[in-house]
């Protein structure tokens, strides 16, 4: 296994756990909403909205602001502290990986305290920051418990919160993976600038049927140190390139040596069964190493189990 295919297969299981991070967080905040869901019902429950005062209605509408607002309070926080935690774990785990992979500390540089809370505290989701983007997710869902309500107070309709919440899970699930790729391309490009023995850059894509189409094309393409392409014409882009993205950038050490890629398979190949089993368990492991699944189906059907930020500090401590 050359260099590059050594850093290759190990942030590639890097990447996998830090998924089991993402699992954790998401179902920790889709039973917070939950239970948002319930408190906003039972401040509704038994209220005939149609005999409501407009100073009770807007009464109402108040306590359930607050209710919301607390939520996306908390959830931020939440949100912008396992970014802090990722970003700043990632940034310890790669000088170690690259010392490994190249033999020797001889040259490498580590990103400074100042940088990386830069970086962490800089991330960006379609162009807004973390705390727009849930400040984004917080109106739209109070326009549209009100929306509900109002009409309720009007016709008489009961409110439909389960459809109105059915859209506040799927924008978590979207922010959340978005955010945690980001911060961990983001150290790992700003790694990669710093220091001299990387030389460039490879796109790595999870290949299933999500994969989008961008990523698809631009699956094992290289760049070199100054983001020129090389043997294509596509610009670098540092990933996510879209939301609930997956897919990496890998530092490469030498842009002369022959690449075919490590795809999905190949990194299985290069795993014991052992190690295979050590990380996803003893069933899946064993069927990833058969071929009964692939990366792509547990990354897909959920095989994968939550991790807590604890849990993926001590592994690459």
């Amino acid at each position: 296994m050359t260099t590059d295919q050594q850093i290759a297969s190990d942030l590639i299981k890097r990447q996998l756990d830090t998924i089991r991070v993402e699992i954790g967080l998401e179902n920790e905040l889709l039973s917070q909403i939950e239970q948002l869901k319930k408190d906003i019902t039972a401040l509704i429950a038994g209220v005939d909205l149609t005999t409501l005062t407009k100073a009770q209605l807007n009464e109402l509408l108040k306590r359930i602001e607050k209710a919301i607002n607390d939520f996306y309070a908390d959830c931020t926080e939440q949100m912008q502290q396992t970014i802090n935690d990722i970003g700043d774990n990632e940034a310890r785990y790669l000088p170690r990986l690259f010392i490994l992979a190249t033999d020797g500390n001889s040259g490498i540089k580590i990103l400074s305290d100042a940088q990386i809370t830069s970086l962490t505290a800089g991330i960006l989701l379609g162009g807004l920051t973390l705390k727009e983007t849930f400040a984004v997710q917080e109106a739209q869902l109070f326009n549209a418990v009100k929306r509900q309500i109002r009409t309720g107070a009007v016709d008489g309709v009961i409110p439909d919160l389960a459809g109105v919440f059915k859209k506040t899970n799927n924008w978590i699930k979207a922010t959340v993976p978005t955010a945690t790729g980001a911060i961990r391309n983001q150290i790992i490009y700003a790694f990669g600038r710093i220091n001299s023995k990387v030389k460039g850059w490879q796109h790595y894509s999870i290949i299933d049927e999500r994969t989008s189409a961008i990523c698809f094309s631009r699956n094992h393409l290289i760049w070199d140190k100054d983001k020129q392409p090389i043997g294509h014409d596509q610009i670098f882009q540092l990933p996510p390139l879209h939301c609930r993205c997956r897919s990496s950038v890998l530092p490469l050490t030498d842009l002369q040596a022959e690449s075919d890629g490590m795809t999905n398979e190949k990194w299985i190949n290069s795993r014991s069964l052992a190690q295979l089993q050590e990380q996803f368990g003893k069933g899946i492991g064993k069927m990833l190493k058969s071929g009964e699944v692939t990366i792509a189906d547990i990354v897909k059907n959920g095989g994968l189990q939550p991790m807590t930020l604890t849990e993926l500090k001590e592994k690459y401590h």
